[in-house]
């Protein structure tokens, strides 16, 4: 669909286009009748003198014109004026026709006719045919007029008054794409604060907006109030599931401990083996239920801030390793995307890096066409055959893989949620396992500070 602007420009210009067409071909068919009009009064005035310039005569006698009567314009030749007088057998014509036969049918005593007519050298007569009756004789009188002249005048007239009609028909488009323009920027500030949304700059957009988008406006935000309450409820409820089933998972592994069930090892070990399964997909699926705020408004993630924290905890937690987390990040530092489902991100990948690795851990955060997440580490690293199986699409990762657990199968779902792809692979550098994830810009981008 084309933009609201072009539809109200392309609009407001082809009922302007309409209009002025329809402007100028009024005026130049009113000029034109006007002039016509006067011409034809004229030739009506110039046919009643001729009529009084016939001269009395009797029956048996033709009529005759006396001359002195009649305007010089008559008698210079093709000058654009003519007149024929025709009475019985009797046919009068001005000196101005020379030998150009010019056609006058017949009308009736008090009809007049009016028609366009060739006339000598290509001219165009306005013909006024007019029906007399002079002394009981009746005479027919036509004069005509050329319009050539009048015509050309109007012509310049109309391109004159188009012309006229274009510049001002540029005028006002201009200052009706500047109307809509101003009319329009509400909308560029409700794009604004959307941006703003998604980065996390704002909770939600402002409702101090045009009538006609106020409801649009009121029906998102009272949208994204729904989407963070059934969040916020999710979540009470998955962790009260958890509270719940904690108890009897614990219960189950203590009576996995009871001396009568020690006498039965084979049940013992399913019994382990069911519970501790129970116990992963319970983490698995708490852990999944973070991913429910990826619709929530965007928020700003401070690298720095919060890699070195992570940093800083799992060296607490492998500080038997003594590692060397080192990282790198884009100028700015700051991530615009959901909070939660960044750290859950980056914390997996670094907690299985830290997991693995002797002594060294590296991170790189890249932004070119979208956000790149590398990290590596000089453990062991994945088998070959494994790693072919992990960098499938749709492969699901368990803790039964070796080497690598639950934790990338999380990393692989936010990743899937953010339409990004995940690449297994083996280090370069430390020589270990290497997993890089890449993410569209759309849903996350580095907003330079």
């Amino acid at each position: 669909m084309r933009s609201l602007q072009t539809r109200l420009s392309t609009g407001l210009i082809v009922s302007l286009i309409i209009l002025f067409s329809l402007q100028w071909l009024i005026v130049s068919r009113s000029i034109r009748s006007l002039t016509e009009g006067y011409i034809e009064s004229r030739l009506r005035h110039d046919s009643e003198g001729l009529l009084a310039a016939i001269n009395p005569a009797k029956e048996s006698t033709p009529l005759t014109l006396n001359q002195e009567h009649v305007d010089l314009i008559y008698n210079r030749p093709f000058s654009g004026h003519y007149y024929i007088i025709r009475s019985a057998d009797r046919l009068v014509h001005s000196r101005s026709l020379w030998d150009y036969d010019l056609p006058v049918p017949e009308v009736s005593v008090g009809e007049t006719r009016r028609l366009y007519s060739p006339g000598p050298e290509g001219q165009n007569l306005l013909l006024l045919i007019n029906g007399f009756k002079k002394q009981d004789r009746p005479v027919i009188i036509a004069v005509a007029e050329d319009l050539s002249e009048i015509e050309t005048d109007i012509r310049h007239f109309q391109l004159i008054y188009g012309v006229v009609s274009l510049v001002i028909l540029a005028v006002l488009i201009i200052i009706q794409r500047v109307i809509i323009g101003v009319g329009l920027a509400p909308l560029k500030e409700v794009r604004r604060d959307i941006t703003s949304l998604e980065q996390g700059e704002i909770g939600h957009l402002r409702e101090e907006v045009p009538g006609e988008i106020r409801p649009l406006i009121k029906e998102i935000n009272h949208l994204l109030e729904m989407m963070t309450e059934r969040l916020q409820r999710s979540r009470k409820a998955l962790g009260n599931l958890a509270h719940a089933l904690k108890t009897p998972l614990t219960l189950l592994t203590q009576l996995s401990d009871r001396e009568e069930i020690r006498n039965y090892p084979e049940i013992r070990h399913h019994l382990i083996e069911y519970t501790g399964t129970l116990r992963n997909l319970l983490e698995r699926e708490l852990r999944r239920a973070r991913l429910a705020g990826t619709p929530r408004p965007g928020q700003q993630i401070v690298l720095e801030t919060e890699i070195r924290h992570l940093r800083d905890a799992l060296k607490k937690i492998y500080k038997d390793k003594t590692l060397e987390i080192a990282y790198s990040i884009p100028p700015g530092g700051i991530l615009s995307g959901d909070r939660e489902d960044m750290l859950e991100l980056l914390g997996n990948l670094l907690e299985n890096a830290c997991k693995w690795a002797q002594g060294k851990v590296a991170l790189k955060i890249e932004k070119d066409a979208g956000i790149s997440i590398c990290i590596e580490d000089d453990g062991p690293g994945c088998p070959a055959e494994e790693l072919e199986r992990l960098s499938q699409r749709g492969v699901r990762i368990d803790e039964s893989a070796t080497g690598h657990g639950l934790g990338l199968a999380i990393v692989r779902d936010i990743v899937e949620q953010y339409s990004g792809e995940v690449v297994f692979g083996r280090s370069e550098q430390l020589g270990g396992f290497m997993v890089c994830v890449r993410l569209p810009v759309p849903r996350l981008e580095v907003i330079p500070v």
